[in-house]
């Protein structure tokens, strides 16, 4: 962990500029057109969620910047913060395995607004909470929370979907494992089933990281005291 100020403000201004052209990008400014769907994808919305939440952290680094008294650390939000981490992981995972296959190279790395939504954003978000923020914190039962804010994307754009069902122009499910016309409720609960355990497995491999030195403790303790009990039968 790094608990240098200067890098923390340095590294969180970076993302937080480059966060304004994500979000320009996903407008389409950079495609000469507005995008009237941005709100629909839920690349845009998880980078959203990050991006205002990595604004807050700045503001309170800088405030706590001159104080004494502070650990070093970035306490924005540590729940919520763990819980976005999930968040755009997913949407880099995801997005760069099942649906960049869709672009050519060429697409993918001239298209500054899919550079920054898609791959830079995600890495420096998960990067901060990965070297500011203090490890040993997360609780057994955040990755469950980790799937509340997905299911509610998924809720909404069900209900647009049937509110805009037949309209032209528009698109009505922003990906193809969410759209019911295509795949009936069957294939759709399918592959709903299949990101959700997706998040959760996520969400534990997380766990079990940010908590490592906490197990090897309990190991350790564990070890000595089945040694000790060994000594005292022999």
């Amino acid at each position: 962990m790094i608990k240098n100020r200067i890098a923390q403000i340095v590294f969180q201004t970076v993302y937080c500029t480059l966060a304004i052209l994500g979000i320009i990008g996903s407008l389409g400014y950079f495609n000469q057109s507005f995008n009237a769907d941005f709100y629909v994808y839920y690349t845009n919305l998880s980078n959203y969620i990050c991006i205002g939440l990595m604004f807050v952290s700045l503001i309170q680094t800088i405030r706590k910047a001159n104080k004494k008294d502070d650990d070093g650390l970035v306490s924005t939000a540590p729940t919520f913060k763990f819980l976005c981490v999930i968040l755009i992981m997913v949407t880099f995972l995801v997005y760069n395995i099942l649906l960049a296959k869709d672009s050519s190279a060429f697409d993918y790395f001239t298209s500054l607004s899919n550079l920054l939504m898609h791959l830079i954003l995600p890495i420096m978000f998960i990067l901060d909470w990965i070297l500011f923020y203090k490890h040993g914190k997360v609780k057994w039962y955040y990755p469950l929370l980790s799937t509340i804010m997905p299911l509610v994307y998924v809720i909404f754009v069900l209900i647009r979907g049937a509110i805009l069902n037949g309209a032209t122009g528009t698109i009505i499910y922003p990906y193809f494992f969410l759209d019911v016309d295509k795949l009936g409720w069957g294939g759709f609960f399918t592959w709903l089933s299949i990101l959700v355990m997706f998040f959760v497995l996520i969400g534990y491999i997380l766990y079990f990281l940010d908590n490592i030195k906490l197990f090897k403790q309990k190991y350790k303790k564990l070890k000595e005291k089945r040694n000790n009990k060994k000594e005292i039968n022999d």
